[in-house]
């Protein structure tokens, strides 16, 4: 199944309208398929808007905090299974199974591991026996692996309905150690259970703008591991074949995301910068990650250039000679780690901050000072981050394990952008 046209119900207590860590995964989640061509639903039960272009339909009863599941509540935490709840599970029933039977996919978020509304459980119990495969409890949270609820939870129905799989249903965790503590709890195999992580808008996080995360989208920065800036006008003393020789190297050494930048058009004061352009294109024909926004069209403007550096994962300046520096001062405003060439200048300006190769320096030892800079705590956990992308999130991971019934893996994700 692909993301066109394909019916997708998500079911939370409330919308992503209310703060929320769920809440806001969920709205990303129905965002993202909605801009692949999916028909995006979201089914709560208070809150006053879904993501644009994603339809809201409201049962009151879904929601937590509704005055008849509230009552429900206090009545189960007393080990008090009324007709009053029955006649609620049967009202959800009810209500959910049109959204339900329509759906190619119900993802339920934290609903089938918590208790704040055990009678949405049941209703959703039901109705993923009536339609096999269909709902996907997507879990956040483990109610019986808390221990401050232990009070509120008591042997047999209903409240093993967040306890024990439920018929029908497929299972996803969050993170490792949510599906470790969920398949303990369920008595099923580990690997029986999905991991998705959670992701972040990077673009939002970072304040790049629409247009710096357009020409991030167009070139895939979000997937590029290490991302090296190279923010210069295009002539020989800036030896940008030094540069695409370093990404080459990195890729050789398995960072196959290396992915390098060069900013600037030609330098305007000498005839031999565009032929120099030729050069380098050829030579970075057969290294993939290289891009000179130039030739691509792309004039940045400063606020695009800011852009780029809140991305960057490295400044790299393999320059012959440089009269100042100014790109390191960009640089170190950002905390962006910078690798240079061993020149007075540079020296002057970055001290003992940057990390210098000697001038002149090839594509492997540039390499491994790119290496060198990336393993401080803070560069290596910005890569990481950045691995969590929303977009990158939802294409490996999501949306593979939502309409193609895939196990995602619970190693590292791959690949993204983050708008």
């Amino acid at each position: 199944m692909t993301p066109r046209g394909a019916r997708i119900v998500f079911v939370h207590y409330t919308t992503p309208a209310i703060l929320g860590g769920v809440e806001q995964v969920m709205g990303a989640q129905a965002a993202a398929l909605r801009d692949l061509g999916a028909r995006v639903t979201i089914v709560a039960g208070r809150g006053r808007a879904a993501p644009r272009g994603v339809r809201l339909a409201r049962v009151p009863e879904v929601d937590s905090r509704h005055a008849a599941v509230l009552r429900d509540f206090d009545r189960l935490a007393r080990g008090e299974v009324t007709a009053e709840h029955r006649a609620l599970v049967a009202r959800l029933v009810r209500a959910l199974r049109p959204h339900v039977a329509r759906a190619d996919r119900v993802v339920v978020h934290n609903v089938l591991t918590m208790h704040l509304n055990l009678a949405l459980a049941e209703a959703i119990a039901r109705l993923g026996r009536e339609h096999r495969g269909r709902v996907i409890a997507w879990t956040h949270d483990l109610a019986w692996r808390d221990p401050r609820y232990a009070g509120e939870l008591h042997p047999g129905a209903p409240w093993d309905v967040i306890a024990r799989p439920q018929p029908g249903v497929r299972y996803v965790a969050i993170s490792a150690e949510r599906a470790r503590e969920l398949a303990r709890l369920l008595r099923v195999a580990r690997a029986s259970i999905p991991v998705v992580p959670n992701g972040i808008d990077v673009a939002a996080a970072l304040g790049i703008s629409n247009a710096g995360a357009r020409v991030a989208e167009r070139l895939g920065l979000y997937d590029a591991d290490p991302l090296l800036l190279l923010p210069a006008r295009i002539t020989r003393r800036k030896r940008i074949e030094a540069a695409i020789d370093a990404v080459a190297a990195l890729r050789a050494r398995g960072r196959t995301g290396a992915t390098l930048v060069v900013t600037g058009p030609p330098g305007a004061h000498s005839r031999t910068n565009a032929a120099y352009l030729r050069e380098l294109r050829a030579r970075a024909e057969g290294t993939a990650g290289v891009h000179f926004l130039y030739a691509l069209g792309i004039r940045p403007s400063t606020r695009v250039m800011a852009d780029l550096y809140a991305l960057a994962d490295a400044l790299l300046l393999p320059s012959e000679a440089e009269g100042f520096g100014i790109p390191m001062l960009e640089a170190g405003l950002r905390r962006l780690p910078i690798v240079c060439s061993d020149l007075p200048t540079l020296r002057a300006v970055a001290a003992d901050a940057a990390t210098y190769v000697p001038v002149g320096a090839g594509g492997p030892l540039i390499a491994r000072a790119v290496e060198r800079s990336l393993g401080r705590a803070m560069p290596a956990l910005a890569r990481r981050v950045k691995a969590h992308a929303w977009p990158r999130v939802v294409r490996d991971r999501v949306v593979p394990v939502i309409l193609g019934g895939a196990r995602a893996r619970g190693a590292k994700v791959r690949a993204g952008r983050g708008r």
